[in-house]
Order: C-alpha cells, then structure tokens, then sequence
C-alpha cells in the first residue's frame, strides 16, 4: 500500500497562500517579524490540518478511541519520517531542475540523479514498514478506505491551496493596478497644477 502524504505538497503552498503582513520602517525588524509571524502562521496552519486529518482518519476508519491510539502511535512517526524524506526529495528535484539549466558535469547530474532515486526508496521502504505495522491493527478493508482517504483529502488540500495562490496573484495585481492608477493620478495633479500655476 503506497502511502501518498499531504504534507509535502503543503508546505510550500502554504507558505505562498500566506496573507501579507504590513510593512514596518526598520527593514530589518520588519524581516524578522514577517518571518517570526509566517512560522507561526505556518504552525498553526499545520496543526489544523493535521487534526483535521487525524479526525477524518479517525471517523472514516471507525476506530474506537483504543484503538485510535495505537493506530496513531505508529502512523504519526511514519508520517514525520516520509514528510523529511519527501522534503529532502523535493529540494534534491529541485536542484537538479536548476542545474539541468547551467553547466553541470555528467558526473554531478548522474550524482544527484542516484541521490534523488535513494530518497524515493527510502520513501517507498518507510511506506511499505508503515503498511506492514498497520496490518495487524487494521483490516484489509480499513487499510484501503486509508489509503483512498488520503488520496482525496491531499487532491483537496492541494486544490484549496491551489485557488488561494490564484486568488493572491489576482489580488497582487489589483493592487499593482491601484498603485499605477494613484501614481498616474498624482502626476496629473501635479500638471495640472503647473499649467495653473502658468497662468
């Protein structure tokens, strides 16, 4: 059973679904409190999802509160573990996307190639000792509504993140737009006021 985790997918997202802060004179202590205020937005962001899920999880597998337990005694670990690996994956994706556009050797794109493949297998190894710590707790039929679960609630996750972003970049623009408008707005002011003052 392939284990398919929101976590790696959010992360990024959310940190460009994050709201904008105001903007503080010192650049330098305004820095600091947008990224102490983005970390906690992140923060709690993420613990809202992850109740959210553990209570989904919780509900569609209809596991009673003992077993609930159990269940979460092992999944949360295997879960902190394969959202490192991804991550560690993704960043490896991404450099090696960046270093298919300059000059790179053979010999480093080959390198970071195997490093990204090590990293899917560990992925998959962790998943599958997942899977194989959950059979004795699940049926095959709780293990399966899981594993569908999970599928759609990170389609879900990943589409709510994906409208936010959208709906930012729209607003970006609006704005970018009322700040020409205001400029344009003064300099027309500032002509006419010239040509009144020439007269």
């Amino acid at each position: 059973m392939k284990f398919t985790l929101l976590f790696s997918f959010l992360f990024a997202g959310a940190v460009l679904a994050l709201p904008a802060h105001a903007q503080q004179t010192d650049e330098s202590s305004a820095g600091d409190v947008h990224a102490t205020q983005e970390q906690s937005i992140r923060q709690t962001l993420v613990q809202k999802i992850e109740r959210l899920k553990y209570a989904k999880i919780k509900t569609r597998l209809e596991l009673d509160d003992a077993t609930a337990e159990k269940f979460f005694a092992i999944y949360k670990p295997a879960e902190k573990d394969i959202l490192s690996l991804v991550k560690e994956r993704n960043y490896e994706l991404k450099a090696l996307g960046a270093a298919t556009n300059t000059s790179v050797t053979d010999a480093d794109i080959a390198a970071m190639t195997a490093k990204i493949r090590e990293l899917n297998q560990q992925i998959a190894t962790r998943e599958q000792t997942l899977d194989g710590d959950l059979t004795p707790l699940l049926t095959p039929l709780q293990r399966a509504k899981l594993l569908v679960f999970e599928h759609e609630f990170n389609q879900r996750v990943r589409q709510q993140l994906a409208q936010r972003q959208a709906a930012r970049a729209e607003l970006r623009a609006l704005r970018q737009q009322l700040r020409q408008h205001r400029i344009k707005n003064q300099l027309l002011k500032k002509l006419a006021a010239q040509k009144a003052g020439h007269r």
